[in-house]
């Protein structure tokens, strides 16, 4: 079963920063999960809220505000000191740190509430540019972005997020028009039914799975793959003999 570290090894470290992605490779993981958006000025960074308040020192929306703004703020301290000057990256830098390794990149477009027209394609140069086509699968909610980045690289996986019932998804053709290579599923919604969706082809990541109790119920339904914030406790839990 395949480990992803939930926006890194985000337990250990502020999520979706340079420490946490070092701290999951350093766990050992087998694929790591970021968040992209755009600022004001266009740049590709890596943050989960579509606000800065939560984890930084500061605040408003992410795209109003300019990356050089954001760079300046402190991403890091409000998970503990140690981590104090800690900044929000960009995407490149999260490429720069990965690409030498053999983790698989998940990137999850953050566009389900703010369009950030361009993102798709902001994100495929990124990874054209660092050579990193066939480690990379590119996620979102939106059916739409997924389109567009079938459209402008066929060759990038895709992955669909899903917040609900499975049922939906068994007798519709949406992951043969997106040629999907993953289905994405919150952990809460998590039934039998995946194993009739693996059947069509694609592979099941549910997130975010920290719990025992959870993880047998993967284990017991053969999903692909789990996204968590804790690899190194889920990877413990995997080598024991349970479920």
């Amino acid at each position: 079963m395949i480990v992803i570290a939930h926006r890194g090894s985000s337990q250990l470290a502020p999520e979706n920063t340079l420490p946490a992605i070092k701290q999951a490779l350093h766990d050992g993981v087998d694929a790591i999960e970021i968040d992209v958006q755009l600022t004001q000025d266009n740049k590709v960074i890596v943050i989960h809220d579509e606000w800065l308040n939560r984890t930084t020192t500061g605040s408003g929306f992410v795209f109003l505000t300019p990356y050089a703004r954001i760079r300046r703020l402190d991403a890091g301290s409000w998970f503990h000191p140690r981590f104090k000057g800690t900044h929000v990256p960009l995407l490149e830098e999260v490429l720069e740190e990965v690409k030498h390794t053999k983790v698989t990149l998940h990137i999850e477009l953050k566009n389900n509430f703010i369009d950030y027209p361009g993102l798709e394609k902001q994100v495929i140069k990124l990874v054209k540019q660092y050579n990193m086509e066939e480690r990379v699968i590119l996620s979102s909610f939106r059916q739409d972005s997924l389109e567009t980045c079938l459209y402008l690289a066929p060759s990038i996986k895709r992955g669909l997020l899903w917040w609900g019932s499975l049922t939906p998804l068994i007798n519709n053709s949406l992951w043969q028009k997106l040629q999907l290579y993953s289905i994405h599923p919150s952990i809460l919604f998590l039934t039998s039914e995946v194993r009739t969706l693996r059947k069509k082809g694609v592979l099941i990541f549910p997130y975010v799975v920290e719990r025992k109790s959870q993880l047998m119920l993967c284990r017991r339904l053969k999903v692909d793959g789990v996204f968590t914030n804790s690899p190194r406790q889920i990877r413990k839990l995997l080598g024991q003999n349970f479920g």
